[in-house]
């Protein structure tokens, strides 16, 4: 009997070795298993990390989401099989699958007297698909696909084709961020904060149109000499009329026909590195409206907001600071026809951050914020009560490169003092983000 076991036990060894094909068995260690090809016009998803020849690369077009924002704070993590997930099209050179998911929750106004007055609340933040494709090294396209969250519904904000013809001049077109703020041109997956700028960014965004998503057509470009980089962009937008003192300016990109003939917006924005650890930037927007009070004449009047921004980054600090000021219309077409007040607004935020590292990496964030929205240069103070500060200090904790948990303490100050209103406003949010 030991004589049979024997070579039925070497028999079961080397019976999987003799099922292997010649190829597979003559393949070197390490080597992939192959993928089979898809057929033309269909996708293969390759999800095994499988060391393929990568496809040609194509330079995305400037400041895609900004040129102000770092890579996400785990830089030197190795990479994980996340990230070698491509969608790979026979037609095309280059097809990428990333996106975001953020769950949030949030306790506002903790100080108020009434419970009625305070927000407790859950909410899907957002769930975004995005793919990045290119035909060759000139054309290409960016589409992300909003699948929820902040009560929205399947949709897209930021998609667009686009055109390099070198590294000084290129063209896109679609919906897109205008370029003017680099806090609005952040990219969600690598914000310090939970939301953008409470105050400075849902002013420019809301309140003015100045800045955020909108549907036009940009040229970009820029180049670099002896270590210093200079780009551009200049766009043409649609823009949104609105003159309901109930309404805003929010959702611009969904502005596929707008209501003033000529009422077109215009943003330009420069950015400069002179030395590698600083960058400074400076923008112009416009917001246009028709006058339509005399169905024969075609007057309009514009309304414009500058912008001014620096971000320098020095071993494990970085600091972010931008300003703007101009036109405050408020929300109506009318007051960009029969004149304006002028608003002021900054935030400035600091930033510790350690390297990924032993299976984690944290983040310290120190924020503040102002907004005047009747300031007047050398004339005092405006029209009081109405100015507001905002201070945020948050933690970012991240359990891997791409997934992290993110805790606000933010505080809500009048300016001014307001007859019957606290002094001051308590906020905590908390949110989970994983992206990939």
């Amino acid at each position: 009997m030991r004589p049979a076991l024997s070579t039925l036990f070497l028999f079961c060894a080397l019976l999987p070795a003799a099922a292997q094909t010649p190829a597979a068995a003559n393949a070197p260690a390490g080597a992939a298993a192959p993928v089979a090809a898809a057929a033309p016009g269909q996708a293969a998803i390759d999800t095994a990390g499988a060391k393929t020849p990568a496809p040609a690369k194509v330079a995305p077009p400037a400041a895609t989401d900004s040129a102000t924002v770092a890579a996400d704070t785990a830089t030197s993590a190795p990479p994980s099989q996340l990230d070698a997930f491509t969608i790979h099209n026979s037609f095309l050179s280059r097809l990428d699958l990333s996106g975001t998911i953020q769950l949030k929750a949030l306790y506002h106004n903790i100080s108020a007297d009434r419970d009625a007055d305070k927000r407790l609340s859950f909410q899907l933040r957002r769930f975004k698909l995005e793919l990045n494709g290119a035909f060759d090294e000139h054309f290409g396209f960016l589409g992300e696909l909003l699948v929820d969250g902040n009560n929205r519904n399947f949709g897209v904000d930021n998609a667009y084709l686009y055109y390099t013809v070198n590294e000084l001049v290129g063209f896109k077109g679609g919906k897109m961020k205008r370029p003017f703020s680099q806090e609005a041109l952040q990219s969600s997956k690598s914000l310090y904060t939970i939301e953008r700028g409470e105050l400075y960014q849902n002013f420019l965004a809301n309140i003015t149109g100045y800045s955020y998503f909108d549907l036009g057509v940009v040229a970009y470009g820029g180049f670099v000499e002896e270590e210093k980089t200079v780009t551009y962009e200049i766009g043409v937008f649609n823009g949104k009329q609105n003159d309901s003192a109930s309404k805003d300016y929010s959702g611009q990109q969904d502005e596929n026909l707008d209501k003033g003939f000529k009422a077109k917006d215009v943003v330009m924005r420069v950015t400069v590195t002179p030395v590698r650890p600083l960058k400074l930037e400076a923008a112009v927007s416009t917001k246009a409206a028709e006058d339509k009070s005399n169905p024969a004449d075609f007057g309009y009047a514009v309304n414009t907001a500058y912008e001014v921004g620096a971000d320098f980054s020095y071993d494990h600090l970085r600091l972010l600071g931008e300003a703007a000021w101009g036109d405050n219309h408020n929300r109506l077409d009318a007051r960009i026809i029969d004149g304006s007040t002028q608003f002021f607004t900054f935030y400035l935020m600091g930033v510790w951050r350690e390297d990924y590292s032993r299976g984690r990496a944290s983040e310290l964030v120190l924020k503040g914020e102002a907004l005047d929205p009747d300031f007047k240069f050398a004339k005092g103070e405006g029209t009081p009560n109405d100015g507001k500060a905002r201070y945020t200090l948050g933690v970012n904790y991240f359990f891997t490169p791409k997934v992290s948990v993110m805790a606000d303490y933010g505080v809500l100050q009048p300016i001014t003092k307001v007859a019957g209103e606290k002094d001051l406003t308590h906020d905590v949010d908390l949110m989970w983000r994983m992206s990939f």
